[in-house]
């Protein structure tokens, strides 16, 4: 059951990013980091990162691409310059916590929450909503543990990225399956924990769609910043806006599924 911690009362507005899967699109990484600049230069000082922004982001040099480097750079860059980053993990971000990819950011974990202009706003990426959901909830007590992770420190790079590479390709199947229909019960019960907590709205990752439940807002799933180079922007007084990117036309459009999501 998700645990949502009291909000962080924030100012300056904020803006909310997800599924980015950098890496999929040719100069995908500076266009990420031009739109991160481009909110900061308006005045947004907190920027939430909703989870699976590297096709894969693992918190070991073995993994470490020229990718990761420049993003990751740029994200202290703008660190320096003043902007909060808060990361809410997905399902490809592992043992991050405590290591040097995860220094700009001022909190990570799997669940977050701010306030802003009065209003209460909690962040989940989603993956651990949809309880059906069952070979992906094994496997993510499986590799999302101590032991786990010890022993991706020991295996040789070319054996640790076979394997995830081969783990991933073997879940997809039943990923997309359980993606193609919205479990809008499990999201739902979700938003109540959430209101239950304190919080106005859920904003919510993962899914690779935009979708809002009906009713006083209380479920937002992002876009996929992947497919749509759209992401979410609060402002200072709460109110919240969905804002396409000028380089909207170079994101990877979804098509039929011949890879991971």
């Amino acid at each position: 059951m998700t645990r949502f911690p009291l909000p962080e009362r924030v100012s300056g507005g904020v803006a909310v990013f997800a599924d980015s899967h950098l890496g999929q699109v040719e100069g995908d990484g500076e266009d990420f980091l031009s739109a991160l600049s481009e909110v900061a230069s308006r005045g947004l000082t907190t920027v939430v990162l909703l989870g699976d922004i590297f096709h894969y982001f693992i918190g070991d040099a073995k993994f470490e691409t020229p990718l990761v480097r420049r993003v990751v750079a740029g994200w202290g860059e703008l660190a320096a310059r003043g902007i909060s980053f808060r990361y809410v993990e997905g399902n490809r971000d592992f043992y991050l916590a405590g290591t040097r990819w995860a220094a700009p950011f001022c909190r990570y974990g799997i669940v977050d929450g701010v306030e802003a202009g009065g209003r209460r706003f909690a962040f989940v990426h989603g993956d651990r909503v949809n309880t059906e959901d069952l070979p992906y909830r094994f496997w993510r007590v499986l590799s999302k543990n101590p032991v786990s992770r010890g022993v991706m420190k020991v295996l040789p790079g070319a054996v640790a990225r076979w394997i995830v590479s081969r783990t991933e390709a073997r879940l997809y199947r039943t990923n997309f399956r359980h993606k193609k229909k919205l479990p809008t019960a499990s999201l739902l019960a979700e938003a109540d924990r959430a209101r239950a907590a304190g919080y106005d709205e859920l904003l919510v990752g993962h899914f690779h769609r935009e979708w809002r439940s009906p009713g006083e807002g209380t479920v937002l799933i992002l876009p996929a910043w992947l497919e749509e180079r759209r992401h979410v922007e609060i402002a200072p007084d709460g109110t919240l806006a969905v804002v396409e990117e000028p380089t909207a036309s170079r994101a990877r459009r979804r098509a039929a599924p011949t890879g991971s999501a």
